[in-house]
């Protein structure tokens, strides 16, 4: 039992591989499908169809505009005449043409339905000038014996009058090893068939060959100069160009181009055949490491969002900060002020007033009761109150206009912080709205990987945006409770603060006065200067409790904005520092894709 575990263990985890190209395939094959990559059903397809081309002879696409030739080429090529041929295109459906020891024909409807019938009939499927039946493909098998280690697949033309067979064309030249080209030798290098040859992708181009058909209409000299614009046309495209004559060929005429043809078919096909599995491979890697390319880029457009608006912000809140400050200090000077215009009122109201008091004086006849009268200030408190408070709403007025000033202030730097917010906000929505959604633009991406992309778009509001609004949260939470508290120490406690310091002046004057009357020789009266009503009004407004709040080298509102930037900046690393995280995930499957380049 333990052998068999240990039999099964290394079946599925210890993976060996042979050192011929069979193995180095089957090898990168199972490292493409790594589950950590999250293959896509597509790309185990196209896995799986390089692994069974292994097995099978090449496939190579015949291809060319309608009425260059194609089918003649091929039935020349193969020696019996077993393709239809015509002035309107024929090869309606893609037909794949593969070895067999006796001829027969295989429909595949659209339904996957197969059957098998005689070749007789293919003119019932293929040519457009019947009406045709409704096939997915054909496949007609051959013994010819090129067949064993060619499979040609012979495609509507590029420029038939069907998009969908033109599409069909185009879809096969992704799943075949080479290509022929086929064209006119007196139509060779038109602006249509080069548009037409960008479309051939990159990795076939050097198992392809471009034949210049019906060279039997031109003289041999015609002919050099064809092949030489021709060469000047398709270079870039083709690594052979040769002329040849389908119709030579049939006639068994020689120096048709044929010997050519199949030279250069059988030459070395092993070796194109295992360098188009190799290419395909390849391309299939550069394919995935686009893949993780992109991700990596989403993820840095949302870096970049972080980046900018951390940046931006820090910029425009200095800028307010510096208006911030000079409303502090107006503030502050208004309360000042107002103190000042109270304490001049309060001035006006001390007077000096006759007072008395007596004195024993004692000597050698006995004591007699003397009475001073002297001249003394007198606060008249209950007029003050009634001036200031009572019988005139100017004071009131004028906290009540301090009181709307400050919550305007309180109001805009709310609004500030949420339009610099707002903005922030509005550029996670649109990567929210441009990603969410987002579909993989190639079938070899991975289902898995792009879906998690979606994910992560759609919770980006509450991933890299909320811990932003909470901070802004308790930015605003600490404002309100200092506007809050000066609202109700200063704005609203206007009348008591005066009051006490009516209270308070009028009770220091009577003392003084009490003290004097008791010992004027060692006691004076007390005259409040302006200066002292003025700090005991500021006193009981609290203005001094403010200072530093206000106007001192840390204000209130600077350490506020300084601690909301430190949250952003701790908020701002953690998420970079995810993000980062999440790149470089896709950083390391680039990488490993990179180190498969060692196998082949």
């Amino acid at each position: 039992m333990l052998e068999e575990f240990i039999k099964e263990y290394k079946q599925r985890y210890i993976l060996s591989f042979k050192s011929d190209f069979e193995g180095k395939f089957k090898n990168y094959k199972a490292h493409l499908l790594e589950p950590k990559l999250h293959p896509s059903s597509e790309l185990c397809l196209r896995l799986n169809s390089l692994n069974v081309l292994l097995y099978e002879p090449m496939q190579i696409a015949v291809i060319g505009q309608f009425s260059s030739g194609k089918s003649t080429f091929l039935n020349a090529l193969l020696g019996f005449d077993i393709l239809p041929t015509g002035v309107v295109p024929v090869t309606a459906k893609p037909t794949f043409i593969k070895y067999n020891s006796f001829p027969m024909l295989k429909a595949t409807y659209n339904d996957n339905r197969e059957e098998y019938m005689d070749v007789s009939i293919l003119g019932e499927f293929v040519d457009q000038r019947k009406e045709m039946r409704d096939v997915k493909f054909l496949s007609i098998y051959s013994n010819s014996e090129i067949l064993k280690y060619i499979t040609f697949v012979d495609t509507p033309g590029l420029n038939s009058i069907s998009d969908a067979d033109t599409s069909e064309t185009m879809d096969i030249l992704n799943k075949v090893g080479a290509i022929i080209w086929i064209t006119l030798i007196d139509n060779a290098g038109r602006k249509s068939e080069l548009e037409e040859l960008n479309l051939i992708p990159q990795n076939l181009r050097k198992n392809s060959i471009c034949l210049l058909n019906q060279k039997d209409k031109l003289t041999k000299e015609e002919i050099e100069n064809v092949l030489i614009h021709s060469k000047s046309v398709y270079g870039k495209v083709f690594d052979t160009i040769l002329a040849i004559s389908s119709k030579m060929e049939l006639k068994n005429e020689e120096n048709s181009g044929f010997v050519e043809v199949k030279e250069f078919l059988s030459k070395d096909i092993v070796n194109k055949k295992e360098c188009f599995i190799k290419n395909e491979l390849e391309l299939i890697n550069v394919n995935l490491q686009d893949q993780y390319g992109y991700f990596i880029k989403i993820y840095e457009k949302l870096s970049s969002i972080l980046d900018n608006f951390l940046f931006n912000f820090d910029k425009k809140i200095q800028t307010l900060l510096i208006d911030y400050l000079k409303e502090f200090m107006s503030f502050y000077a208004q309360v000042k002020d107002i103190a000042n215009l109270v304490s001049d009122e309060i001035s006006t109201y001390i007077e000096d007033e006759k007072r008395a008091y007596f004195v024993e004086e004692k000597n050698i006849i006995g004591s007699k009761i003397r009475k001073i009268v002297y001249t003394a200030p007198t606060l008249n408190s209950d007029k003050v109150l009634s001036s200031l408070i009572y019988s005139d709403d100017k004071l009131s007025k004028i906290f009540k206009k301090f009181r709307l000033k400050l919550n305007s202030f309180h109001e805009k730097i709310k609004a500030d912080i949420d339009i610099l917010l707002d903005e922030f906000k509005n550029e996670i929505l649109m990567y929210k709205g441009e990603f969410e959604s987002i579909r993989k633009n190639h079938n070899l991406h991975s289902d898995v990987e792009f879906a998690y992309i979606r994910k992560f778009a759609s919770e980006v509001v509450s991933l890299f945006f909320n811990d932003y609004q909470k901070a802004v949260f308790e930015f605003n939470e600490k404002n309100d409770l200092f506007f809050d508290k000066i609202t109700i120490k200063i704005a609203t406690n206007y009348e008591s603060a005066i009051k006490q310091s009516v209270w308070f002046l009028s009770d220091k004057i009577q003392r003084f006065i009490s003290d004097y009357e008791s010992d004027p020789v060692t006691f004076s009266l007390y005259y409040p200067k302006k200066e002292e009503i003025l700090s005991r009004i500021l006193i009981n407004l609290n203005y001094f409790e403010f200072e530093n709040d206000f106007i001192g080298n840390k204000t209130f509102i600077k350490k506020n904005v300084d601690d909301l930037m430190s949250k952003f900046v701790i908020i701002s690393n953690k998420n970079l520092d995810y993000i980062n995280s999440l790149k470089n995930k896709n950083l390391d499957n680039i990488n490993y894709l990179n180190g498969l380049k060692s196998i082949l």
